[in-house]
């Protein structure tokens, strides 16, 4: 019983070795905080997100396309964190991925979710 549980724990010890020299670690939510450089006032209904947006959906569209290769399937205006960003859902090679843009002046702020 005594060498079973040995045996056991060299493996578990072996393994966990193995995984930290290679730098395997456990997956992990994303943790960014995506914002922009347009706040949205308070009381602002979602229709009116359009006119607070300097970058129109075609140049948003351009500026993802850029960062990441693929076609756009989905782009709308969304409250992050109180402030106004694109929100653009690409379909590339490496699935689809959510990419975000400053309405105001166009830089690319991130990644998303990857589907």
């Amino acid at each position: 019983m005594k060498k079973i549980l040995l045996i056991i724990l060299a493996t578990l010890f072996t393994i966990n070795s193995a995984c930290a020299q290679c730098g395997l670690k456990a997956r992990t939510a994303q943790q960014t905080v995506i914002t922009s450089s347009v706040v949205i006032p308070e009381e602002t209904k979602e229709k009116a997100y359009k006119k607070l947006a300097k970058i129109s959906k075609k140049e948003a569209r351009k500026i993802a396309t850029t960062n990441y290769e693929g076609k756009v399937k989905k782009a709308h205006l969304i409250n992050k964190e109180n402030t106004l960003v694109w929100l653009l859902e690409v379909k590339g090679d490496e699935g689809t991925k959510e990419l975000f843009v400053d309405p105001e002046s166009g830089a690319f702020l991130g990644f998303g979710l990857t589907k």
